[in-house]
């Protein structure tokens, strides 16, 4: 079901190649063994002619990393695309249907659940600790605003439901700031912030690093280091896991997005002409400083360690008042694929660092 906050296809073309059940893996652009034989278990018999999976994304996130490094060469099922604007927009997505796998940050299904939504469970996790995330606190240039606590009585625009609205409830409570009564909130789909603030419409705004850099490098008075796990997700309806087919090709598709995101760090020159130019419009000089900024994430498995991270963000969402609700995020995530993001790290020479 397409959202009110827009949202467009994009369709990748669906290959009826056979994928050869063998070790020798999928080159990917450069060569390298994209894809590790626990991966290419999951293909062939276990995933019948005619499967598909339809992928709700953002900003194309997910789709170009995999069409640039070939892990969408040799395809045993179709796949396509959707574009959303934001985590909450994706998860309906999934509910209506309209899509089997979502990718989403750390804070939409922690939200959802506490809203309600207990059908949505992640099966990938990606993670970046330490990193602002590139989402920047920006204040209109000669406001006078120098610091977070001067935002009190202020409009404050961010999207709700987000990562994003999550580091601003986070910064406004360490700046002793009630998040629910200390500032005018102006929420707004994400793609509608940016153009608000540059209007100025609002005292301050929560900018992705693309936004912050599109409307001319405003100051800067906080951003999500501390806050933001890094933490990104793939995520799907429980009742689709019951599937096996769809169940085997999400298992192809996660161990192609592995090695997609591995891609990424090996050939960040590559990324950033084809993503932060190509696609955001933005100058080689201004992509690259914003990714060395942020670095790029790996995915891990999903075992006590990173769970642990992921509740971080939940209990975080609790004690900032962005949610009322506890949520254990434990039942809301699944690790049936964890052999398959170890094995492709391991075909890449991929070793995530230790999670904190």
């Amino acid at each position: 079901m397409p959202n009110t906050e827009g949202s467009r296809w994009l369709l990748l073309p669906a290959l009826a190649i056979a994928f050869a059940v063998s070790g020798c893996g999928l080159s990917g652009a450069d060569g390298q063994e994209a894809l590790a034989e626990a991966t290419i278990a999951h293909s062939s018999d276990d995933i019948p002619e005619g499967t598909s999976l339809v992928v709700a994304e953002q900003n194309a996130s997910r789709s170009l990393p995999l069409q640039l490094s070939g892990a969408t060469e040799e395809l045993p099922y179709s796949l396509d695309f959707a574009d959303f604007s934001g985590g909450p927009a994706v998860i309906e997505a999934l509910r209506s249907g309209a899509a089997d796998i979502g990718a989403v940050g750390e804070a939409p299904i922690p939200l959802a659940v506490a809203s309600g939504v207990t059908d949505i469970v992640a099966i990938g996790l990606e993670a970046n600790p330490g990193s602002s995330g590139g989402y920047f606190l920006a204040a209109q240039p000669g406001s006078g605003i120098e610091t977070v606590a001067d935002l009190k009585d202020k409009k404050v625009a961010y999207p709700p439901g987000t990562g994003r609205h999550m580091i601003v409830a986070g910064l406004l409570a360490q700046a002793g700031l009630d998040p629910k009564t200390d500032i005018e909130a102006v929420e707004l789909a994400g793609a509608e912030v940016a153009p608000t603030f540059a209007s100025g419409a609002v005292d301050a705004a929560i900018l992705t690093g693309v936004q912050y850099y599109k409307v001319g490098a405003p100051p800067i008075i906080g951003d999500g280091t501390g806050i933001n796990t890094g933490i990104a997700t793939l995520i799907v309806r429980r009742e689709t896991l019951e599937d096996p087919a769809k169940a085997a090709a999400i298992g192809d598709f996660v161990g192609r997005s592995v090695a997609a995101n591995n891609w990424i760090t090996a050939h960040p020159d590559e990324w950033v002409d084809a993503y932060y130019v190509g696609t955001q419009g933005m100058t080689p000089e201004d992509g690259k400083s914003l990714l060395d900024h942020i670095g790029t994430g790996k995915y891990y498995p999903i075992d006590e360690k990173s769970t642990a991270l992921f509740q971080t963000v939940a209990d975080g969402l609790l004690e900032t008042g962005t949610m009322s609700t506890a949520v254990e995020i434990e039942s809301y995530v699944d690790d049936r694929y964890n052999d398959i993001v170890d094995a492709q790290n391991n075909a890449d020479g991929s070793e995530p660092q230790p999670l904190p």
